[in-house]
């Protein structure tokens, strides 16, 4: 029997939980009179884009990416603040030191004047002190839980996942009063931020009206032992890799069955912490702004942008996968997988395109150009001498114009002298060539992997997104592009994509089909979105959910919401209470008692807890919310 159980639906969460919302440390060191810790001397000259400490002053003393530093010196005596980045390992004349990326370091910071270097948050992660900061930051997050539990109430975004709603059609005064809508919904917590999933029973199935959404049937659990990657997208930034393999952090396993299976690649998605599963980031990597960051940024990951719910009302070994972006928002977001036999993606919406040639061209150099039918060989510029060609072309490669017509197959490729070269064509199929028209080969193996992938057409794809291409029956490629033209993906990464173009053989790239799965939101009425007097619209403020053209067709249980609610401003008397209830926590430890300041005209450490204690209660008291049932 597993120790973790998996019930489908996640929990009732902080959306992140390991998020620092309601205070932070520095807050917490400022109401204790805690000053930041010692200074250290540099221990080699700065460079204009860091400063160098020893390995034992970084131990002791801590340096992280976000930290705030003091720097000065003999020439610089007032000091300068720089924010540094992730400390780094750097050999400086022989000796290795940590370096302190920071710049621009101007040159006034050198060992022969004394460089100074002080780390201004009071509580780090170094070893001098006896308080981590990690210790702090944890006893933030017990309080942060602590406090949404008293008030029945959050400041931070939280997740309900798997709310089951009766869709009420009753209205007061029905007969007196005209309504715009045909039915409500209330919803369990107030405060709604947004709703992620919005499920109406149809008799058969939910329908889904809020989220973009996709679904990942695994049918050969053991099919895809042999290897399988999920890769998605949000439509913005880069694409998000999701490898089967071993149980490990990073991965999602095929073991056991397919329900097991599926609860995995879920786990992996939400980064659930029963499982230990870790935040994945996307490539390219992308960031949000926020307040709370040291940076006022934060990186995003596949768990910030997609929401996974694995066998529930779905089906056994059905995984449900979800836009956060906010309804329509979401249909940019798109899926793929290099193993569709061992897995079906559905509820999704299909664009494709056929590819067209892909070759770096080269140029006809006889001055003249050839006729119609031609059997001499076409001398070209560079075709032998000129990577890539030398390494690509040669007898059975198909190559084409530049607007995708066939000039013929190769028979043979050879040296002319000095930088040209010439192409032998079968007859028969030779085209008009003028003096530098460019010649595209269709082979592309052992190149350097491009970055563009020409198509027909890109109508209708994602401005970001990933891609897959079919080579034969069974083999899918897997692509993520940055950006698109009206006829080509740019920004294209790919395991040599080329090679997975043109069929089985390899042998051309002209006329594969390239594939999108787009997510699919099921809105359906006149206008097909959200708002008054459209399908659904929200009270965000009293969470009430009123539907007009949409609607279950059952009254009980006939409505499943996901939705994120808290309030969205973080008062300064919640703030306040947070930092002394954490204050309070390290008074009480006996071990932290000396890094306060204490004399015989201040209050005691035993009378500042009990008073402190007292105030953030009588703070809590005033936000806790009380439900009433009339």
């Amino acid at each position: 029997m597993p120790i973790v159980f998996s019930p489908g639906e996640l929990a009732v969460q902080p959306l992140d939980p390991d998020q620092i919302v309601y205070t932070t440390p520095q807050k917490v060191a400022d109401l204790l009179n805690i000053t930041p810790g010692d200074t250290v001397l540099a221990a080699a000259d700065a460079t204009a884009s860091g400063l160098f400490i020893t390995g034992t002053d970084l131990r002791e003393h801590g340096f992280e990416a976000g930290d705030i530093i003091t720097v000065y010196s003999d020439l610089d005596p007032l000091g300068t603040n720089f924010t540094i980045t992730a400390p780094v390992v750097e050999d400086v004349g022989g000796t290795k030191y940590v370096k302190l990326p920071c710049g621009p370091v101007h040159a006034n910071y050198t060992t022969a004047a004394n460089t100074n270097i002080q780390n201004q948050l009071s509580f780090t992660n170094g070893k001098s002190r006896g308080v981590k900061r990690s210790h702090v930051e944890q006893r933030i997050k017990e309080v942060q839980d602590r406090i949404d539990n008293i008030t029945h109430n959050a400041w931070r975004p939280y997740l309900v996942a798997a709310e089951y709603i009766n869709f009420d059609t009753y209205k007061p005064y029905r007969r007196r009063y005209y309504t715009d809508y045909v039915g409500t919904a209330p919803l369990l917590f107030r405060n709604v931020q947004q709703i992620l999933r919005l499920e109406l029973w149809q008799g058969d199935s939910y329908r889904e009206i809020a989220g973009a959404e996709a679904k990942v049937k695994i049918v050969d659990y053991e099919g895809l032992a042999s290897g399988a990657t999920i890769v998605v997208c949000p439509g913005d930034g880069g694409v998000g890799s999701l490898p089967v393999g071993p149980v490990a952090p990073a991965t999602w396993s095929s073991s056991l069955d397919n329900i097991t299976t599926a609860q995995s690649l879920a786990d992996l998605v939400n980064k659930d912490s029963r499982t230990g599963k870790t935040a994945l980031a996307f490539s390219p990597s992308f960031s949000y702004a926020d307040a709370t960051s040291t940076t006022g940024l934060v990186t995003a990951y596949v768990n910030n942008e997609f929401l996974a719910t694995a066998n529930s009302d779905y089906g056994s070994g059905v995984v449900k996968i979800t836009s956060k972006k906010n309804t329509r928002a979401g249909e940019t977001a798109s899926i793929s997988c290099d193993n569709l036999r061992d897995l079906e993606i559905s509820q999704v919406v299909t664009k494709t395109a056929i590819s067209g040639v892909h070759a770096t061209g080269v140029l006809v150099n006889n001055g003249a150009g050839y006729a119609i039918g031609h059997t001499t060989a076409i001398v070209t510029n560079g075709v032998v001498a000129t990577t890539p060609f030398a390494a690509t072309l040669s007898s059975g490669d198909s190559i084409y114009k530049s607007d995708g017509t066939l000039i013929g197959v190769l028979t043979g490729v050879a040296a002319t002298g000095g930088a040209n070269g010439s192409l032998t064509v079968s007859t028969g199929t030779l085209v008009a060539l003028d003096d530098d028209d460019e010649i595209y080969s269709g082979r592309m193996e052992n190149t350097t992997t491009p970055t563009t992938l020409n198509v027909d057409s890109t109508e209708g794809f994602a401005k970001v997104g990933t891609l897959m291409v079919v080579d034969g029956a069974d083999t899918i490629q897997t692509l993520g592009y940055t950006g698109k033209t009206a006829t080509s993906f740019t920004g294209v990464a790919g395991a040599n994509f080329l090679n997975g173009l043109g069929g089985d053989s390899g042998s051309g790239v002209k006329g594969s089909t390239i594939t999108q799965y787009l997510f699919a939101l099921d809105l359906q009425g006149s206008s097909g979105d959200s708002g008054r007097l459209r399908d659904w619209w929200l009270d965000s403020e009293m969470g009430i959910i009123y539907f007009n053209n949409s609607y279950p067709f059952f009254e009980w249980n006939a409505i499943k919401a996901t939705y994120v609610y808290g309030e969205r401003y973080l008062e300064k008397a919640v703030e306040e209470a947070a930092t002394k209830l954490v204050a309070c926590d390290l008074l009480m430890a006996d071990d932290r008692s000396i890094l306060i300041p204490e004399g015989t005209q201040n209050v005691d450490l035993a009378s500042k807890i009990q008073l402190w204690k007292k105030e953030a209660e009588e703070i809590l008291n005033r936000y806790k919310e009380v439900v009433l049932f009339d």
